[in-house]
């Protein structure tokens, strides 16, 4: 299967990832029967714009069909999917709280879930839908999302988003526990209103925020550095020690860090997957074959 990127417009850099749309063309064959993406602090939209694909949360077990226009919220549980020849998906993938400025509503309760867009942006994004269907290529596409997206950028939102944000960058990985009211405080707030804010703006509290970017950091310390053994790679990415690493890790992923890094390493390190975050996901490594914009 064939995955594309593409960084965001300037004006888009601070709550966009990136682009993304992966195509199948049909009798295509497929090299995997489930693809898994590990928990992120990221959310996605999705346009289906060729066959249904299949989605189940927390187990591969139960799938549901995917063909309308999706969010799939921030995932603290594995994601799990099925693929067919003639998929092809189109997405938009928002840093941590990147979707609140574009929504009247907050994400408060919304986490390991998929949503129909239509409840977010309304009926018009079937016509969007439509309309990104019918345009030529990926970045085509692109520019009509960002159109879209500009045009409803709540100014309201954007101070509460942009204090998150300033929150995140100063949340340490490490000692969450002690840390967050001591970050309160140097916010100029108080631990339950920074808490509040958190759910608000990301759908998750402080704590299990910082617990999932020290996860995150560790899925991209295996990757990149594949030689380097599991203990200093739980150091590195602000564990204890290996014990918390291995129990954190596990939590999470559902396996051993040894374990994914023996899954992932048949697949090269390069900037490019590491700057796209491909290692939420073993297939996308393994599987797809990676074009830049």
């Amino acid at each position: 299967m064939v995955i594309k990127y593409k960084k965001p417009s300037s004006f888009l850099t601070s709550l966009v990832s990136h682009f993304w749309e992966k195509n199948n063309p049909p009798k295509r064959k497929i090299g995997y029967d489930t693809e898994t993406v590990l928990p992120e602090t990221y959310l996605n939209l999705t346009f289906s714009l060729g066959t249904p694909y299949f989605r189940s949360t927390g187990q591969a077990s139960v799938f549901s069909p995917l063909h309308t226009p999706q969010l799939a919220a921030l995932h603290t549980e594995q994601n799990f999917y099925k693929h067919q020849p003639d998929n092809h998906i189109f997405g938009i993938k928002f840093l941590p709280g990147g979707l609140y400025p574009f929504v009247s509503n907050d994400f408060v309760d919304m986490t390991n879930i998929t949503l129909d867009m239509e409840l977010i942006f309304g009926k018009e994004v079937n016509l969007l839908a439509e309309q990104l269907y019918h345009l030529p290529d990926f970045e085509s596409r692109i520019a009509r999302m960002e159109v879209f997206l500009m045009a409803r950028l709540l100014e309201r939102k954007m101070q509460k988003f942009n204090f998150v944000k300033l929150a995140t960058s100063l949340l340490s990985t490490k000692n969450a526990d002690a840390e967050i009211a001591q970050l309160a405080k140097q916010l100029n707030t108080n631990y339950k209103a920074l808490s509040r804010t958190f759910y608000e703006v990301i759908g998750i509290a402080p704590k299990q925020f910082a617990q999932m970017r020290r996860f995150e950091r560790a899925l991209q310390l295996l990757f990149s550095e594949t030689q380097t053994n599991c203990t200093e790679i739980g150091y590195q990415a602000g564990y204890y020690d290996q014990a918390h690493f291995i129990r954190e890790f596990k939590k999470f992923a559902q396996q051993t860090p040894t374990e994914y890094l023996e899954r992932i390493r048949p697949a090269a390190p390069n900037a490019e997957r590491n700057d796209f975050q491909q290692f939420f996901s073993p297939e996308h490594l393994l599987f797809y074959q990676l074009e830049v914009y």
